[in-house]
C-alpha cells in the first residue's frame, strides 16, 4: 500500500505539472483554443468524449481521484510539494549565499559551475524524456490499443475530408481568379496590391471551406455530437499551419510567385517559401496535435517523448534549410547582375544602392550564424522550459518576423514611390521638369535615411520582444518621448526646407521662360536667379539646421554666440573676402554686368561665364578662363548695354574723290541691309564724313548702330562689303610706301634699288603689294 501511495502521488505530481505547461501553452496560440489537455483530463466526465467516456476518466482523473479520496495520500502529495518548495528554496539560499565571491576569479568559476550545472541537468532531462519512448516496448505502460483503433478511423476521415476540400477549393478560386491576374498583371503598383488582396482572400475562403466543412461532414458521417477531441485537435493545427502558410506565401509570392514582400530571385523566394511552410507545419501538427493525442491516448511519458522528438525533427530541419538558403544565395552573389534589369525592380535596385555594399555583403555572410544561434537557443529552452518557449519564444518570434516583414514593405514602398515622377500642382507658376529634377536629387539621401529609420525601428522592436531592452517603457518616458518627437520634427523641417528649395527655385525656372523683352533683360535675369539660388540655399541651409538642432534638444544659443564670435574672428583676418562680397554685391545692384555679356573689367575683356557674390569668371578671346575678384575691379566696361555702335573708317587715295567714297559706303550699308544682318541693325547708316588726312589716305568714317553684342558680326560683315564695292568703283585704298635709299658713289651715281614691300594701312587691312623705283 505504501508503494501504491508513493506511485499515485507521483502521478498526480506529474499530472499536475504537465497540465500548468500546457496552460501556459494553450494561451499562446489560437491551435488549443480548446484546451487538448484539459478536454482530455478535465475535472469532470461530461468534458470526456461522448464515445468513450470511460476511457479518458480511467486513464487520466481515476488516479488523481485515488489520491484525493484517501486522506494519507492526499497529506504526502501535501508534504511532498511543500518538501519540494524548501529543498528549491533552501537550494536558491544556499547559492545566494555563496555567490559574490571576493575576486574575478572566483566569479568566473561560479559562472562555469553554474553553466555546466545547467547543461547536465538540460543534458538529463533530455535523457529523461527521450527514454519514455521504450516504455512502449518494455511493457511498462499498458495501451488500449483498440481505443485508439476506434479513435483512428473518424481522425483519419476528417484529415482526408479537410485536406482534400481545402486543395480542391484553393485550385478552383485560383483558376478563377486567372483573369484577374492576366487583367491586373502590368497595371501599377495599386492593381498589384489589389491582386494580392485577391489571393490572400481566395486563400482563406479555401481553408475557411476545409475547416468548417471538414467539422460539419464528420459530425455528418459520425453521428450528431460524435466529434472526438481529437478530431477537434487536428482541425485548430489544420487552420492555425493553413493561416500561416498564407503569411508565407504573401512574403515570399501568393501570386505564383510574383509580387512578394522579400526581394530576393525567385529560386530563393520558391526554396524559402517550401521548407517554412514544412517547418511551421511539423511544429504546428506535432505540438498542437500530436503531443496531446499522445498524452490522452497512450501517456504523458511518451507524450514528452514525442514532443522532445518533434522539437529536434525540427531543430535538424531548420538548420539544414538555413544551409542551403545560404549556399543558394552565395552562388546567386557570384551571378553577374543582369543588363537590362526589368522595370518592376527599379524601386527595389533603388533600395538595394541606399544601403552600402559592405553593409549588405556583410549581412549575408553573417544572417546564417545568427539563425543558427536563434535555433540553438529555441532548442534548448524548448527542451528545458517547453512553457517559456512557447510563451516568451514563440510571442519575440512572431514580433520579429512581424517587424522584418513591415519593415520589408515600408522599404519596398519607399523604393517604389522615389521612382515615380513627382509633379506639382497645375496651378502653381512651376517649372515642372526642374522641379522633379530636384526632388529627385534627393532620392538618395531620403532612402538612406529611410533605411535607418526602418533599421533602428526593426532593432528596437526586436530588442523589446527578447525582452533585452524594454522599448515600450523607454518610449513611454520622459526622455524616449522627447527624443522620439524631436527627430520627427526635425524630419518634418528638413523636409519642408527642402520642398520650399524645390518650389522657389522652380518658380524662378518658369520666370525665366516666360521672360519677355530683349537679350539685356534675359541676360539680368539670368544673373539674379543665380545669386537668388545661392542666397536661398545658404539660408534654407542655416537656418533649417539650427531649428532642427533646436528640436532635437540642442541649445543653439552657444551655437549662435559661437558663429558670432567666429564671423568677428573671420572678418578681421578675411577683409580682402570681405571686400570682394560687398563689392560684389554693389555691383550687382548697379546691375553692371550679367552673365553673357562683354565686358572689360580688372585689364582683362571677355563673356561673362559665371558670378558669384565673390568673383566674376570671363573668358576672353582666346578662350582662357579669368577669375576675376570684385575688389580688383575698379571699373567695368560692359560693351552689351542696350546698344552697340561699329565704327568704320576707310581711307582713300587723295586722288579719289570723297563724294565718291561716301557713295560706295552707302552702297555697301546697303547691300548690308539685304543680308541676314537685317535684324541686328537698329538705324540708318550714320555718315561722319572726312576725319582726317592721312599720309597717304583721306580718312571717311561712318558708324552703324547695332543689338547689344552684335556689332562685331555686322561690323565684319560691313568691311568686307566696303572693299567689294571700292574694287567695283575702282576707287583706290592707299597703303604706305617705302624706298630703301642706298648712297652715292665717287662717280657721283645714285643706285636706288626698288623693294617690294607690305605694310598695313591706317586701318589695320592689308593691301596689295607694290613696286616704287625712283632715280
Amino acid at each position: 500500500m505504501p508503494f501504491a501511495r508513493y506511485l499515485s502521488i507521483r502521478v498526480a505530481t506529474l499530472f499536475l505539472g504537465l497540465l500548468l505547461v500546457t496552460a501556459a501553452f494553450t494561451a499562446a496560440g489560437p491551435a488549443l483554443a480548446q484546451n487538448p489537455l484539459a478536454a482530455t483530463s478535465g475535472s469532470t466526465a461530461s468534458d470526456a468524449p461522448a464515445d468513450d467516456p470511460s476511457g479518458d476518466r480511467a486513464a487520466v482523473i481515476d488516479p488523481l481521484l485515488e489520491v484525493l479520496k484517501d486522506d494519507a495520500a492526499r497529506q504526502e502529495l501535501i508534504d511532498a510539494l511543500e518538501a519540494t518548495d524548501v529543498d528549491a528554496s533552501e537550494e536558491e539560499a544556499g547559492t545566494t549565499e555563496a555567490e559574490a565571491p571576493g575576486t574575478v576569479a572566483a566569479q568566473l568559476a561560479a559562472w562555469t559551475k553554474s553553466a555546466i550545472d545547467e547543461t547536465l541537468d538540460i543534458a538529463r532531462k533530455f535523457a529523461a524524456d527521450l527514454s519514455g519512448l521504450a516504455s512502449l516496448f518494455d511493457g511498462s505502460i499498458q495501451t488500449d490499443w483498440s481505443r485508439f483503433t476506434a479513435q483512428l478511423l473518424p481522425l483519419l476521415a476528417t484529415v482526408v475530408i479537410a485536406v482534400a476540400l481545402y486543395a480542391l477549393a484553393r485550385r478552383m478560386l485560383r483558376t478563377a481568379l486567372a483573369p484577374s491576374r492576366a487583367r491586373l498583371g502590368d497595371s501599377g503598383i495599386l492593381a498589384a496590391v489589389a491582386l494580392v488582396a485577391l489571393h490572400v482572400l481566395a486563400e482563406i475562403v479555401a481553408l475557411a471551406v476545409g475547416y468548417f466543412a471538414a467539422g460539419a461532414l464528420a459530425a455528418t458521417m459520425f453521428g450528431p455530437g460524435s466529434v472526438t477531441i481529437y478530431q477537434t485537435l487536428f482541425l485548430n493545427a489544420f487552420l492555425v499551419a493553413g493561416v500561416t502558410a498564407i503569411i508565407i506565401r504573401t512574403v515570399t509570392g501568393i501570386v505564383n510567385g510574383d509580387y512578394p514582400v522579400l526581394r530576393r530571385s525567385p529560386a530563393l523566394r520558391q526554396m524559402l517559401r517550401e521548407r517554412a511552410i514544412r517547418l511551421s507545419g511539423l511544429l504546428i501538427f506535432g505540438i498542437a496535435f500530436v503531443v496531446p493525442a499522445t498524452n490522452a491516448l497512450v501517456s504523458f511519458t511518451v507524450g514528452r517523448s514525442v514532443r522532445v522528438l518533434i522539437y529536434t525533427l525540427a531543430a535538424l530541419y531548420a538548420v539544414k534549410a538555413i544551409r542551403a538558403l545560404s549556399s543558394l544565395q552565395q552562388e546567386e552573389a557570384k551571378k553577374p547582375a543582369s543588363a537590362t534589369p526589368d522595370p518592376e525592380e527599379e524601386g527595389d535596385a533603388v533600395v538595394d544602392e541606399a544601403l552600402p555594399q559592405p553593409v549588405q555583403s556583410a549581412f549575408m555572410q553573417i544572417w546564417p550564424w545568427i539563425a543558427y544561434l536563434y535555433v540553438a537557443a529555441s532548442y534548448v529552452i524548448a527542451l528545458s522550459r517547453p512553457a517559456l518557449f512557447v510563451d516568451f519564444v514563440g510571442g519575440a518570434t512572431l514580433k520579429t518576423a512581424a517587424a522584418l516583414v513591415l519593415g520589408g514593405l515600408v522599404l519596398r514602398a519607399s523604393g517604389h514611390l522615389s521612382t515615380r515622377t513627382i509633379h506639382a500642382p497645375s496651378f502653381l507658376p512651376l517649372d515642372q521638369e526642374a522641379f522633379s529634377a530636384r526632388l529627385t536629387s534627393f532620392v538618395p539621401i531620403i532612402m538612406r535615411v529611410v533605411w535607418l529609420l526602418v533599421g533602428l525601428a526593426i532593432l528596437a522592436v526586436v530588442l523589446d520582444a527578447w525582452a533585452i531592452v524594454d522599448i515600450g517603457a523607454w518610449l513611454q518616458g520622459e526622455r524616449g518621448s522627447a527624443l522620439v518627437a524631436g527627430l520627427t520634427s526635425s524630419l518634418i523641417v528638413i523636409l519642408v526646407c527642402v520642398l520650399v528649395w524645390a518650389v522657389a527655385s522652380s518658380w524662378i525656372d518658369r520666370r525665366m521662360e516666360n521672360v519677355q523683352g530683349s537679350a539685356l533683360v534675359s541676360a539680368r535675369y539670368r544673373t539674379l536667379y543665380s545669386l537668388l539660388k545661392n542666397a536661398l540655399t545658404v539660408a534654407l541651409v542655416i537656418f533649417g539646421g539650427m531649428i532642427a538642432l533646436s528640436e532635437l534638444g540642442i541649445d543653439i544659443g552657444p551655437l549662435l554666440a559661437g558663429a558670432g564670435v567666429l564671423g568677428l574672428a573671420i572678418g578681421f583676418g578675411a577683409q580682402k573676402l570681405v571686400q570682394d562680397i560687398i563689392s560684389g554685391v554693389f555691383i550687382q545692384l548697379e546691375n553692371a554686368m550679367n552673365v553673357g555679356d562683354v565686358v572689360g573689367a580688372g585689364g582683362i575683356t571677355g563673356v561673362v561665364e559665371r558670378l558669384t557674390l565673390r568673383s566674376v569668371s570671363l573668358r576672353d578671346l582666346s578662350g582662357v578662363y579669368h577669375i576675376i575678384p570684385f575688389s580688383s575691379v575698379d571699373s567695368v566696361s560692359n560693351y552689351m548695354r542696350n546698344f552697340a555702335y561699329h565704327i568704320e573708317e576707310v581711307g582713300i587715295a587723295y586722288k579719289e574723290s570723297v563724294e565718291e567714297g561716301k557713295a560706295a559706303m552707302h552702297e555697301a550699308f546697303d547691300r548690308l541691309m539685304e543680308t541676314s544682318h537685317k535684324s541686328d541693325i537698329l538705324e540708318p547708316l550714320e555718315m561722319h564724313g572726312v576725319t582726317g588726312l592721312g599720309d597717304s589716305a583721306v580718312l571717311i568714317r561712318a558708324r552703324i548702330k547695332t543689338a547689344p553684342g552684335m556689332q562685331w558680326d555686322v561690323g565684319r560683315a560691313y568691311t568686307e562689303l566696303v572693299k567689294q564695292v571700292m574694287d567695283e568703283r575702282d576707287i583706290e585704298i592707299p597703303f604706305p610706301h617705302t624706298t630703301l635709299y642706298l648712297g652715292r658713289d665717287k662717280q657721283g651715281r645714285t643706285d636706288e634699288l626698288p623693294i617690294r614691300m607690305e605694310k598695313a594701312d591706317t586701318q589695320g587691312s592689308k593691301t596689295a603689294p607694290e613696286t616704287d623705283e625712283k632715280g
